[in-house]
């Protein structure tokens, strides 16, 4: 038979723990029926599935920025390029402008073929973000002048190295996918800023 408590009253905690009363939870749960419960548990689930889909989207919109600083700074490459290629005449510089736009326009169509992959979508008027009518002025001067050779290979180093630099931003970020088209490109522009005509 168990003693009803022990010699010393101060451990008399341990033999009634058997009869204390039940703990309630610490978290208080509205006296209301079950489906109502049920609705208003699903609710705060929609919620919370809602702030994590704005939370992911918003991060992909900050990655997807990225990707469209540089189609924009490739469709200005391009661009200029073509304007410059009407009038070239040294052979060297015209073999680097077509090969430079031959390259980066290529690496555009895989960014954006990387991007619809990923079901982002790139307003038109983003790609006009680097657009600079003082660079058209520059070469048309540059023709007047016969100097149009140099003024290009100055506007397309420097040109190059921002979006190599960007590239290195982007893909330091990117996923898998997104490393392997960067990756190539990299490459493909630190082989076009090697260009003897880029040496000092």
């Amino acid at each position: 038979m168990q003693p009803s408590s022990s010699p010393n009253p101060q451990y008399d905690f341990i033999f009634n723990s058997g009869t204390s009363a039940p703990k309630q939870s610490k978290l208080p749960v509205p006296n209301l029926p079950k489906p109502i419960l049920i609705i208003v548990g699903a609710l705060i689930a929609l919620v919370l599935f809602v702030i994590v889909a704005i939370i992911l989207s918003s991060a992909n919109s900050g990655k997807a920025t990225g990707y469209t600083d540089l189609l924009a700074r490739s469709t200005e490459i391009v661009r200029v390029g073509e304007i410059a290629k009407k009038d070239v005449k040294d052979l060297d510089t015209l073999a680097l402008l077509t090969t430079t736009n031959t390259a980066v326009g290529s690496e555009q169509t895989q960014i954006a073929t990387y991007l619809a992959s990923t079901g982002t979508k790139v307003d038109p008027k983003q790609l006009g973000g680097y657009l600079n009518s003082a660079t058209d002025q520059g070469l048309a001067s540059a023709v007047q002048n016969n100097n149009l050779e140099e003024a290009y290979i100055t506007y397309l180093k420097g040109s190059l190295t921002g979006y190599l630099d960007a590239l290195k931003t982007t893909y330091s970020t990117a996923g898998t996918n997104g490393k392997t088209v960067l990756a190539g490109a990299i490459t493909s522009t630190e082989t076009l800023l090697s260009a003897p005509q880029f040496q000092p």
